[in-house]
């Protein structure tokens, strides 16, 4: 079974969940990798973040396998392993650059998760999700629940999390799930690397600043003092002067993205 890895290509990173022969199931020591690849790594060099599959699955969420081996147990620091995909997915929404999950194949449980967490989301309409914890007794956590609310409304997380109800590319779509469908017979990792080149053309400082203001607001953690520092360091940096200059002079401007 391969670890997930993140290469960076031409300003874009592409982080890539790498057991297609287990759906994309992750392992606690997957979640811990791809935690440690986005948080202590120098991420100056790119513009936004992809996450994506290998094989025909997106991801099914925590490994089920290792479920059963732990159930009843406890990791390191007294936390079950429902608390790793929750710490996972926080780091995931947490990640200062915009995120685009780019749908390979459908998404289950964590997986499901694990898309919500990301800023955008792109996919064909053949997409299958499902949350199957009420099939097996879980009860979701906390910010995976918030999370779910955040996206959907509440009558569909409802349908979701206490049904365990399959929902399809065209109602997801119609739901406002998708922020873009790719045709039959196109690819989707190819249009998530064009969608986030937009991000090329935009502020990293003020991007990644009102990022982690929706962030706070959605999973209801808003600090008007953090959020004041956010606005104050945007009005102090370069890309503030470097936008207006760009108005005055009637050109694109060239913010700081360090291309490969």
């Amino acid at each position: 079974m391969a670890s997930p890895e993140l290469i960076k290509e031409n300003g874009v990173g592409i982080l890539y969940l790498n057991s297609p022969n287990k759906r994309n199931s992750l392992t606690v020591q997957d979640m811990l990798l791809i935690r440690l690849l986005l948080e202590d790594q120098d991420h100056s060099d790119i513009a936004a973040l992809i996450i994506t599959g290998k094989g025909n699955v997106f991801c099914a969420g925590a490994d089920f396998a290792e479920i059963v081996s732990i159930t009843g147990k406890k990791s390191k620091g007294n936390k079950s392993w429902s608390n790793d995909m929750s710490d996972l997915c926080d780091t995931i929404q947490n990640f200062p650059l915009p995120t685009i999950c780019a749908f390979n194949g459908n998404a289950y449980g964590g997986g499901v998760e694990l898309a919500c967490a990301c800023d955008f989301r792109i996919s064909k309409l053949d997409l299958e999700i499902m949350v199957p914890p009420a099939k097996i007794g879980i009860h979701y956590h906390l910010n995976g629940i918030k999370r779910f609310l955040s996206i959907f409304d509440l009558q569909i997380t409802r349908e979701l999390l206490l049904l365990a109800r399959k929902k399809y590319g065209e109602e997801l779509n119609k739901m406002g799930f998708l922020d873009q469908v790719v045709e039959e017979g196109g690819n989707v990792l190819e249009t998530a690397k064009v969608f986030a080149k937009q991000f090329f053309e935009l502020s990293p400082t003020a991007v990644s600043g009102m990022k982690m203001t929706i962030n706070d607001i959605e999973m209801s953690s808003e600090k008007k003092s953090v959020i004041a520092k956010r606005i104050q360091k945007c009005l102090a940096s370069e890309d503030f002067q470097e936008g207006l200059k760009s108005i005055a002079e009637k050109r694109i401007p060239k913010f700081r993205v360090k291309l490969l």
